[in-house]
């Protein structure tokens, strides 16, 4: 114990002169404990990016250590997971009266987004409007019914990996299955499961698809009934890494990308 709290004096006597050789450090905002000082003001400038998944809890020590500060994030993306129940977050800021002056610091309700955004005036926020991720057959959709057609579609086609002999865009396949409930929580549908896997094994086996590919799902109790079929698939075992497949769920899946989901 007293050779950790010697290096950890150290190290934390250290964090200081280390962070002003580099110019920018990246972080999550869970990692940043230990690992940056916590003094007020040590950096000239923090950028939050996906704020709109980050709770207002988490960014306050980050905040904390800024000087000024910039949120990045998507009202219309899936906001953090909260643990604190809506009702218990009411009582709360009922008990200390912050009823009044504080509601948009309610936890369980707003994303860190949702507080700087209603903190903010005009001047201060910026719009980003260049989509360069999907073909427009993909985010038209979303364009439209989330974002009111304000979206400007400025993907590089051809950067686009298409599989051959298929078009762009969405592709539909009706599989008639049935859900199941393997414990408390979450559903799985094995015939659903299986479809899938085949779709895979066609794709990157027998097409031999050299793009990334993603699978996403809303049930982590699915995530894993996909994971167990593709790893008792040898061949899509064996190329899966190439591929870069990544099986997750809606949560863990946003934010990152694949040539085709």
């Amino acid at each position: 114990d007293t050779i950790n709290a010697t290096v950890r004096n150290r190290a934390k006597a250290l964090q200081s002169k280390v962070s002003k050789l580099f110019s920018c450090w990246a972080v999550t905002s869970l990692s940043a404990r230990g690992k940056l000082p916590f003094e007020p003001g040590h950096f000239d400038l923090v950028v939050i990016d996906e704020a709109s998944q980050c709770d207002i809890a988490s960014a306050l020590p980050l905040l904390f250590r800024a000087k000024r500060s910039v949120i990045i994030g998507d009202p219309m993306q899936l906001r953090h997971i909260s643990a604190l129940p809506r009702a218990k977050d009411a009582d709360l800021q009922s008990k200390y009266s912050l009823v009044e002056t504080r509601a948009a610091w309610m936890h369980s309700v707003n994303s860190l987004y949702d507080l700087a955004a209603g903190l903010a005036d005009s001047s201060q926020i910026v719009n980003l409007r260049d989509h360069h991720r999907s073909h427009a057959d993909i985010i038209e959709f979303s364009n439209r019914k989330f974002y009111g057609g304000r979206l400007r579609v400025a993907t590089p086609y051809d950067r686009l990996k298409r599989p051959r002999g298929q078009v762009a865009g969405v592709i539909w396949q009706d599989v008639p299955g049935r859900a199941t409930r393997p414990g408390q929580s979450g559903a799985q549908n094995q015939i659903e499961a299986k479809a899938l896997v085949d779709a895979l094994y066609d794709l990157l086996v027998t097409r031999h698809y050299e793009g990334t590919v993603g699978v996403v799902t809303p049930f982590r109790a699915q995530k894993q009934l996909l994971d167990k079929m593709i790893a008792e698939s040898p061949a899509i075992e064996d190329i899966k890494l190439r591929r870069e497949l990544l099986v997750e769920t809606v949560h863990r899946f946003q934010g990152d990308e694949r040539d085709v989901m």
